[in-house]
């Protein structure tokens, strides 16, 4: 078990996602997962003081683009209309604030989004958006925002890691900062995180 945050222990867990249309445009208010459809990654953490023994509550993260270990719309990726998937999380436990990293596992963590500031009440973020109070800095091409998936024509499926950071302090980061310099700035600072992946190929 690795230790994410005091007298929190952390583990992997598989449970039950939501498939279902997204009718908002920013995201904030998607409906909760359905325990019948499919699975997503997402880490449990333990309270080891509570005073209820084995009490739990699962930080987790989905699409309703797409399942855990899915492939990616087209239209999030480079040869699509290049837009963030929507996303959700459910138990983000206390925090200053979120943040998303998107990194692309097999090409050596290649950067492909990284969101600061997002306020700690927001529950989603629709397709191609971004809450009101985030910010965002480059990708690895060098521009602002998000970077679709976008692996070498022939390749094997690239595996892409969206990871939802819990934050316990504020985190300042300039809007279009250094990729690789925010996201290591992002998972140095984070206690808890949750993980949804997908895959991609051209």
């Amino acid at each position: 078990m690795t230790v994410r945050a005091p007298r929190l222990v952390a583990a992997s867990l598989a449970v039950a996602v939501f498939l279902g249309g997204c009718d908002s445009e920013d995201g904030r208010a998607l409906p909760e997962p359905d325990p019948g459809t499919t699975t997503t990654t997402s880490e449990v953490l333990i309270d080891a003081g509570s005073t209820s023994p084995g009490a739990v509550e699962v930080f987790s993260l989905y699409s309703t683009a797409f399942i855990e270990g899915g492939t990616f719309p087209e239209r999030s990726t480079c040869d699509g209309e290049d837009l963030s998937p929507p996303l959700d999380w459910v138990a983000a436990p206390a925090a200053a604030e979120l943040a998303i990293v998107v990194r692309d596992r097999d090409a050596g963590g290649f950067v492909h989004w990284v969101l600061t500031g997002i306020d700690p009440t927001v529950r989603g973020i629709g397709e191609g958006g971004t809450p009101e109070s985030a910010v965002e800095a480059q990708n690895g091409f060098g521009r602002v925002g998000w970077a679709g998936p976008c692996p070498p024509a022939g390749d094997a499926p690239h595996t892409y890691e969206i990871t939802l950071h819990a934050l316990p302090e504020p985190l300042v980061i300039e809007p279009g900062a250094p990729a690789a310099d925010a996201a290591e700035l992002v998972e140095a600072a984070s206690s808890a995180s949750a993980v949804l992946t997908a895959t991609a190929a051209r």
